[in-house]
């Protein structure tokens, strides 16, 4: 496991949407987190295809990203926020259609549970759909617990519904404007 610079803290953050341009609205999350001066794109992982959980009908693409952050826990959330806000994200069905969607699946080590914060994701030990790409950007990494994230991935098996397409969101260059019949 890799340490930090000084004065920075690991975090792990899980992307995914399923309208529109699902691959312009990772990238865009991805520039507008790295264009904040206190967070820092570190790796991204594999984009990967998986079932959509509740009401949504089309498939979601996700993404895991490792980032170094001078940001507090409950800022790099609000920051994360922003994001999904700027890129039109509308919260009106829980578990449905989204252009974006930022979480913060670990932050360090840590354990935190606030009333609007709780890392590692309250979630995460179960959806295949994040663990499988945050495995790829945090190799080695264990839970605050003591486990690897391999044996929770291999707890999940078998895995199915998540099949990695490509290698399409970067930092590069970007087209201008969003996608047709985009909001954002």
């Amino acid at each position: 496991m890799r340490q930090p610079p000084a004065g920075r803290e690991v975090a792990f953050l899980g992307l995914g949407g399923n309208m529109s341009d699902r691959i312009y609205y990772l990238n865009r999350a991805v520039r507008f987190l790295d264009a904040d001066p206190e967070v820092e794109i570190d790796d991204i992982s594999s984009v990967y295809q998986t079932e959509p959980v509740g009401p949504s009908e089309d498939p979601f693409y996700n993404v895991a990203v490792r980032v170094l952050t001078r940001l507090s826990p409950l800022r790099l959330l609000r920051a994360c926020q922003q994001v999904e806000d700027l890129l039109g994200r509308v919260r009106t069905v829980r578990w449905g259609p989204r252009t974006i969607d930022v979480d913060v699946l670990l932050y360090g080590d840590r354990v935190i549970t606030t009333s609007t914060l709780t890392v590692p994701h309250p979630e995460l030990t179960g959806r295949a759909f994040a663990m499988v790409p945050l495995l790829e950007v945090a190799t080695g990494w264990q839970l605050p617990d003591g486990r690897s994230l391999a044996s929770v991935i291999a707890d999940l098996a078998p895995i199915e519904g998540v099949q990695a397409i490509g290698r399409q969101v970067s930092l590069e260059d970007l087209p201008d404007g969003p996608p047709e019949g985009s909001q954002a």
